[in-house]
């Protein structure tokens, strides 16, 4: 369960009262009054309805509670409103029946109270009460932060929670009002009053005439010292004794009053079923047209919120707010003949000329006069306005530029090769010197002559859309491809400039000395200082990343966007700091809201004028006329309000958003919280929850927080909020939380099972030593028997290896080593200081052995050489089979002389050995044999050990070819060149041998 505690960790009361007066007073600029002397037309309508949240679309009444959240009476529900959201209470979440509930009063001290035809109910803490009694019609203060109530049985006050009436006013009341120390009781056909505010006892009354005794006075309200009173019959005054017609014409004697209030200013608001009138202090009536709101408005309650903002209450739209806003329409109805308007200027009389899709226009402050018709313009879209010293007013169209002086077309006669291309702005440089930048160029008109300045640009960067000038022959150029440098003749692109490549550069300004400015059509807006360009967009804080225009005033950049008009303070632009902060612009006019009735049209695209400076004015130019911004009445940026935790619900159940601890039951909280904000303004939060969340949760305009799974402990939930344009987030609301550990969670049961975990640890321990003992034990034993068992099989291995390596060094059929054997013993013999007789030893006509005796004869006979070979040989000499019936013989230690001596006996013994022809008889054979001698280079190793041997294979062919069964040698005279080694031999041979490079050497015959 869930057991409410005191709100520890919440804003305390005196704090929220603080600061929601210091809002009042300093912090909201709507915190100002209805302006009387302004149209109603030129007020800002915010509207909200059942499509926003509102319960039902009939508003019977509103208070602002001192959190400063709107509470709204409708047909089925009491509504609270914080700006954005709406919150129901009906009879299923309070118990009582809120239901048609016609008067709403806050409570200065805590809560509030409702009263309708089944008597009073009362609010605290977001609970519901009702104390009964008669139908109450009004409540206000009774002087002491208690109210008091004008019933069906008279007056009434609570005392103790229940509903007393007092003595003083026989009949029913309808209305209360309270005036200095006088207070007004409306009653049938007739109104008293008391002149002791502390006592209601009524000391006189004034009554209507007997024409009018059966109206009740249900609305009474004070303007200028005079009394005016609503009934269902129409507007009255007191004049002297008497209650007599108001006499203000529109009807307003006859029709039925469904609400009066006198605003701050002291304006008299008037609501009836067909329209909303306001009596100005001045006694002027006006009547706030159908356009302006709604046809049949039926305004059935108002009030003023503390700052300023007027609220309407509608029998069947829902709710309105008015507020001065910031802003000034000129439009339509003030004379404008098209309101598609692209450009605005100054004149020297302080007129507002604006460039329509028309034409020509003058604003003189009252009401909009044509100036110079479309037609008298090369393209009736004046685009781009400028006065030049004399006062001439040049006008760029769309398609070339027009120059008038007092009205009269003055233009030069060269202007007319710039009818191609549409004019985007014009600087007057000096005098008869100026720059013109067009969709097809960079132009200048200079002593009468019009010439191209930038023939070279390529077509995004000819399109100029800005220019600024920095001396006559010096400019920066925005373009639809960046920002150009021209100087001195030169078109260049500034190193600064590189990022804007590809981009739309709407205007270039500077925003404070050596501080340039950079506004473009879709990277947002950038300072240039140092030489270092820093942008600020979007996701930086901006509204949009399009900027069209901007103006400082003051302390202040105002810039005019696709997205409105907002501002930020020239202390966060990105002047010093490498790394761009956050930014929180505030928004002026054109803000994207559904509830708008009104849309605030700021602002248009176009030329370089789009807007301009008037003072504390600035104009821009917009798709419904001119707008105008008062930076005096926007004044210091806002403070955020105070945000407030609403309520925290726990499995499908709301609880007020009170500190509290959860017991049992799941541990998923869904936290709702809000800031009272009535003002103009979308708030944005950020939370988190202490003990748990490492750092603040950014939560945008979502107002719930969400945890699951919570572990048990205390937490602290804190919630804050910003409003654009204020310089951070505004005061924290907190509640604590805290969540009590389930059964297994707690201190004593975690012990008992910590013992218990440490005992069948220690069991565990245990019966795993002794097991592991004997696992051991059983492992060692097999691990001796698996080493005796592996000691001999790496014996049989070792014996198995050294068979098989003498396998692959021997030839299978001889018994003799083979050329692997020869590669593997080769390298150690090599050396220039060891003398190798190299022998080839060939078996003459073996073929025609294999041919008559068979291969197995042949085998046998090669057996039976390889015997007589290794015998010969002495035991530093290597005999290796080569290959058929060919053997290699390596001498070692030995002379040319030596090997032909040794070759002649082992060509002796051959031809003297008897071979066994398998067939009981004998065979005898030749041999023919070629030597050659290593070294015989400079170096030895294997590359000259093969020519060797290639040399002794050219001595064993010249054998054969002088007869066979003989020995012949191919010797080297002297160490060869690396050269002839690089390249085959044969085709060197006669050449070497002709330059006694190489000899033959053969026995002596």
């Amino acid at each position: 369960m869930i057991d409410q505690v005191t709100r520890k960790g919440a804003v305390p009361a005196w704090l929220a009262i603080a600061f929601g007066l210091m809002l009042c007073v300093f912090g909201l600029s709507s915190a100002v009054a209805m302006n009387p002397q302004q149209p109603f037309h030129s007020y800002v309508l915010d509207h909200w309805s059942v499509e926003q949240g509102l319960p039902q679309i009939t508003a019977l009444d509103m208070a602002e509670d001192r959190a400063g959240f709107l509470w709204i009476n409708t047909q089925i529900a009491v509504a609270r409103f914080d700006g954005t959201l709406f919150v129901k209470y009906d009879r299923a979440t309070t118990g009582v029946d809120t239901s048609m509930l016609s008067v709403a009063w806050a409570d200065p001290k805590a809560g509030m109270w409702f009263g309708g035809a089944h008597g009073l109910l009362r609010e605290l803490d977001g609970r519901f009460s009702a104390l009964g009694g008669p139908a109450v019609n009004a409540i206000i203060d009774a002087g002491n932060g208690t109210p008091l109530l004008a019933t069906s049985d008279g007056l009434a006050r609570v005392q103790h929670g229940t509903v007393v009436p007092l003595d003083g006013h026989a009949g029913a009341a309808f209305s209360l009002l309270r005036d200095g120390q006088s207070l007004w009781v409306g009653g049938t056909g007739r109104v008293c009053r008391a002149d002791d505010s502390s006592s209601p006892a009524v000391s006189n009354c004034i009554r209507a005439d007997p024409a009018q005794q059966d109206a009740f006075v249900s609305h009474l309200a004070m303007q200028g010292g005079q009394l005016w009173l609503g009934t269902q019959v129409g507007l009255m005054h007191v004049k002297g004794d008497r209650l007599v017609p108001a006499a203000l014409g529109q009807g307003l004697d006859t029709t039925s009053i469904e609400s009066l209030l006198t605003d701050r200013q002291g304006v008299l608001w008037i609501g009836t079923v067909e329209a909303l009138y306001r009596r100005l202090p001045d006694g002027t009536v006006e009547r706030v047209g159908e356009e302006d709101i709604m046809q049949r408005p039926w305004v059935q309650a108002l009030f003023e919120d503390r700052g300023g903002n007027l609220w309407l209450g509608t029998h069947a739209r829902g709710i309105y707010r008015v507020w001065n806003g910031w802003t000034r329409r000129v439009s339509l109805r003030d004379g404008v003949t098209d309101p598609l308007v692209w450009s605005v200027l100054r004149s020297a009389q302080g007129q507002i000329v604006l460039g329509t899709n028309s034409g020509v226009e003058v604003f003189d402050g009252e009401h909009v006069h044509p100036l110079i018709s479309g037609s008298a313009l090369p393209n009736p879209s004046a685009y781009m306005l400028r006065y030049d010293q004399q006062d001439r007013l040049w006008v760029g169209t769309r398609a070339g530029i027009a120059v008038f002086e007092q009205g009269r077309d003055v233009t030069p006669a060269a202007f007319s090769a710039l009818r191609s291309w549409r004019i985007d702005d014009i600087r007057e440089v000096a005098a008869d010197d100026f720059w013109i930048g067009t969709s097809g160029g960079l132009y200048r008109w200079h002593q009468g002559i019009l010439s191209r300045a930038d023939p070279g640009a390529s077509t995004a960067a000819a399109t100029i859309r800005a220019i600024l000038p920095l001396a006559p022959d010096h400019l920066y150029l925005g373009t639809e491809d960046g920002v150009r440098e021209w100087h001195d003749g030169k078109l260049t692109e500034p190193a600064w400039a590189k990022s804007l490549n590809g981009r739309f550069v709407s205007y270039l300004d500077f925003v404070k000395p050596g501080v340039l400015g950079v506004a473009t059509g879709d990277a947002g807006i950038g300072v240039m200082t140092n030489g270092r360009l820093r942008m600020l967009s979007q996701k930086d804080g901006l509204p949009s990343d399009n900027v069209w225009t901007f103006n400082v005033v003051g302390d202040y950049l105002y810039a005019g966007s696709v997205a409105g008009a907002w501002r930020l303070p020239l202390s966060q632009l990105p002047l010093s700091d490498a790394r761009v902060h956050s930014v929180s612009p505030q928004r002026l006019a054109g803000e994207e809201r559904v509830t708008t009735t009104t849309s605030l049209h700021c602002c248009n695209g176009g030329a370089s004028t789009r807007s301009v400076v008037d003072g504390d004015y600035i104009w821009y130019s917009t798709t419904d006329g001119i707008l105008r911004l008062d930076t005096r009445a926007v004044g210091a940026m806002p403070i955020t309000p105070a945000a407030a935790v609403v309520s925290v619900e726990h499995e499908g159940k709301l609880f007020s958003g009170q500190s509290f601890t959860l017991d049992e039951g799941a541990r998923d909280l869904t936290i709702s919280y809000t800031a009272p904000h009535l003002a103009v303004g979308t708030l944005r939060f950020r939370y988190r929850l202490d003990g748990y969340d490492t750092d603040w949760q950014n939560a945008d305009l979502r107002r719930e927080a969400f945890y699951t799974h919570l572990p048990a402990g205390n937490y602290r939930f804190r919630v804050a909020a910003m409003l654009p344009g204020a310089a951070g987030y505004g005061p924290e609301a907190a509640i604590v939380i805290q969540i009590s550990p389930y059964w297994y969670e707690r201190l004593v049961t975690r012990a008992v099972a910590l013992v218990i975990l440490c005992l069948l640890v220690f069991l565990l321990i245990r019966w795993s030593m002794r097991r592991q003992r004997r696992r051991n034990a059983w492992l060692e034993e097999q691990v001796e028997r698996r080493t005796v068992e592996l000691s001999r099989a790496l014996e049989r291995l070792r014996v198995t290896n050294l068979a098989l390596a003498q396998e692959s060094y021997t030839d299978t059929l001889t018994g003799l080593p083979n050329r692997r054997f020869l590669m593997a013993r080769l390298p150690p013999l090599l050396s220039p200081d060891t003398h190798i007789g190299v022998l080839q030893i060939d078996i003459d006509y073996f073929k025609q052995i294999n041919d008559t005796y068979g291969h197995a004869v042949g085998d046998s006979v090669l057996r039976e050489l390889g015997e007589v070979l290794s015998a010969s040989r002495r035991e530093s000499d290597i005999t290796v089979r080569w290959g058929g019936e060919e053997f290699l013989l390596l001498l070692r230690d030995i002379d040319a002389q030596g090997v032909l001596v040794i070759a002649e006996r082992l060509r002796g013994d051959i031809a003297a050995k008897k071979f066994d022809n398998g067939r009981g008889g004998i065979l005898r054979l030749t041999c023919s044999i070629g030597y050659s001698m290593h070294p015989l280079a400079a170096r030895a190793d294997e590359s000259t050990f093969d020519v060797a041997v290639e040399l002794a294979d050219f001595a064993l062919y010249r054998a054969k070819s002088l007869g066979r069964n003989r020995s012949v040698g191919l010797l080297v005279t002297a160490p060869l060149a690396e050269a002839i080694l690089h390249d085959p031999l044969a085709p060197q041979l006669d050449t070497m041998l002709a330059a006694n490079q190489l000899k033959w050497m053969l026995p002596a015959s």
